[in-house]
């Protein structure tokens, strides 16, 4: 893990091998930090037995529908959570290409395909960069096309 960057080895080996850590995950790593750091590799442990968690199964017994229960949320799997972060990165207006990288897919089709509904139909800044492109060439070839006449 790369604190220093924010980022973290992409568990899948992908050619994109770091994943981003937004501010709120840095925030919650920094928070487990003064529980587990330095005691073996796992981050995050069994608050009740202060010992690293043994499987999906004991998290989702007791700390998964705990806090669904008390956020008042129905219960879903903890794995539909990627979905919820996708959904919420789309909506944003963060690029889907860039989104796939960071959930560990080789390419953006799947984005389309599932969470096209999620993509803004159109940013209202959408075009401006390349039309400042356009001008900035403009410009350029209004100066040189002076130079040449001078």
């Amino acid at each position: 893990m790369d604190f220093s960057r924010h980022q973290l080895p992409h568990k899948l080996g992908i050619r994109h091998p770091q994943v981003k850590l937004l501010p709120p995950a840095i925030m919650a790593l920094n928070s487990q930090k003064s529980h587990t750091f330095m005691i073996e590799q796992e981050v995050f442990h069994n608050p009740r037995t202060n010992s690293p968690w043994e499987g999906g199964g004991a998290i989702r017994k007791t700390a998964w529908v705990y806090a669904l229960k008390k956020a008042g949320v129905r219960y879903r799997r903890p794995y539909q959570t990627r979905h919820t972060y996708a959904s919420m990165m789309l909506t944003a207006g963060e690029n889907p290409v860039w989104v796939a990288t960071q959930m560990g897919h080789r390419d953006w089709s799947m984005i389309i395909r599932v969470y096209e509904r999620w993509i803004p139909e159109a940013d209202p800044n959408a075009g401006s960069k390349a039309a400042a492109l356009w001008d900035a060439v403009d410009t350029f070839a209004a100066e040189h096309s002076e130079q040449e006449t001078v």
